[in-house]
């Protein structure tokens, strides 16, 4: 992961900039900042939630307690004063860049919610794979066995997350050994 920081670019080019927000608050969080016009960036998708009386689909963050802003290190002050925002994550001390192609990623993620399986007979768990079709192309990661499913695991290391996806098997192909 390239996690790059640079006096000179900080002050003069937006980067986007992960920031920690309290528990269960990063729509509001987001609310709040859009209103002081900040470009706001929180990966969500839908979950079927049971209750005792009802089911319903709500909205969920993809990465809970984060909220990623499209700003500058002058611009901090103003975000760190936001109801909700605790701090901004660092690396080495300094604050940690999402780059825009995975905030890209992060976005065709969300796009193609697809539920087919991969074949077993054409992958083994735990074999490195990479997505040559559909809107998650270029992709790489490693087939895992998840509630009895073989699916397409992308793992997003700035954050320390695993993603699971589903892809079609004709979407991908065994990623060659160096």
């Amino acid at each position: 992961m390239d996690y790059r920081y640079t006096d000179k670019n900080s002050s003069t080019v937006k980067q986007w900039y992960i920031w920690y927000t309290r528990p269960r608050a990063e729509k509001k969080v987001r609310d709040r900042l859009e209103a002081i016009g900040e470009e706001v960036f929180l990966p969500v998708y839908k979950q079927l939630k049971q209750w005792s009386d009802r089911k319903k689909w709500v909205e969920s963050p993809l990465f809970s307690g984060y909220i990623f802003v499209n700003c500058l290190v002058s611009g901090f002050d103003k975000i760190a004063y936001t109801e909700g925002i605790l701090n901004y994550v660092r690396f080495n001390g300094k604050p940690a860049i999402l780059r825009p192609e995975e905030v890209e990623e992060i976005k065709q993620l969300l796009i193609d919610p697809l539920g087919v399986e991969v074949d077993d007979l054409l992958f083994n768990t735990g074999e490195r794979i990479e997505v040559i079709a559909g809107p998650l192309q270029g992709l790489q990661g490693e087939i895992i066995n998840h509630k009895g499913k073989k699916r397409l695991a992308v793992r997003l290391e700035q954050l320390g997350k695993v993603v699971l996806v589903e892809v079609p098997k004709i979407y991908v192909k065994r990623q060659l050994r160096a």
